[in-house]
């Protein structure tokens, strides 16, 4: 299974969920838009990334009825998506 780390991400304006990520980039310096990641985590590739204490994240795609498919963090005791912790590009 192919892993890769995301490191920055890119908010549409006005953002404040991870429902507004609109692009990645990745440790690689590769960008992809959402809709790339979503339909290569539903392909079994994995995307995670580090947090500040060195722990990986799993990042997961989500498909709520009427609207776009989104990444988010999965679930874990915060309430915040952990994605939105990323730096900017």
């Amino acid at each position: 299974m192919m892993s890769y780390q995301i490191t920055h991400i890119r908010l549409s304006s006005p953002a404040t969920s991870s429902e507004h990520i609109t692009h990645v980039r990745l440790s690689t310096g590769q960008e992809q838009t959402v809709a790339d990641v979503v339909k290569s985590i539903d392909s079994k590739c994995e995307y995670f990334y580090t947090t500040y204490f060195e722990s990986r994240v799993t990042v997961e795609s989500v498909h709520p009825v009427g609207r776009p498919a989104y990444i988010r963090t999965k679930g874990n005791s915060l309430t915040r998506d952990n994605l939105l912790s990323l730096p900017r590009f």
